[in-house]
């Protein structure tokens, strides 16, 4: 499952698409259409006529800026058609994986849990280790819900232990 969409599979796509669009089968501003539409016959009725012309003006302007956004969202568009490509092929289970080993969050998240300074600054903000004389490092006096104190308390509900944060 290491199949990636080439730049030259990425130029036939987009390609495709610019083909489709001037054959009329899909319309890049179609999201738009209808408040297009509703602007012109608005202005027709207030006797603007002359402005249609940059109503149409407005709609080539949103077709190239979507045009743009192939450019502009290229790494993700890529990725999704990969996806799609080998959800054809693949189970459920190894999309997943594979979405998770280039999902961004996921990226920045392991990141913080190996970098254990970070991860510890983060989650121990305001701990009493890092109180001096009754205020956090960030000026709260540990009232605040921004701080929490590391102080845990263990209480049972239900037969099941649940840990409980002191704020």
């Amino acid at each position: 499952h290491n199949f990636e969409l080439t730049d030259e599979m990425y130029r036939e796509f987009q390609d495709f698409v610019e083909a489709k669009r001037q054959a009329g089968d899909i319309k890049l501003e179609g999201l738009y259409d209808g408040a297009l539409e509703d602007l012109k016959r608005a202005l027709k009725q207030s006797g603007y006529k002359g402005s249609e012309r940059e109503v149409e003006q407005l709609k080539t302007r949103i077709v190239k800026d979507i045009k743009a956004d192939f450019e502009r969202y290229k790494k993700d568009i890529k990725e999704d058609i990969s996806t799609s490509i080998l959800a054809r092929y693949l189970p459920e289970s190894m999309i997943m994986e594979r979405s998770l080993k280039t999902d961004t969050q996921v990226q920045e998240a392991i990141k913080l849990l190996k970098n254990g300074r970070n991860f510890d600054k983060i989650l121990a903000r305001g701990s009493n280790s890092e109180r001096v004389l009754g205020k956090a490092e960030d000026g709260n006096n540990g009232n605040s819900l921004n701080v929490a104190s590391s102080e845990l308390d263990e209480q049972t509900r239900d037969g099941a232990s649940v840990r409980v944060l002191k704020w």
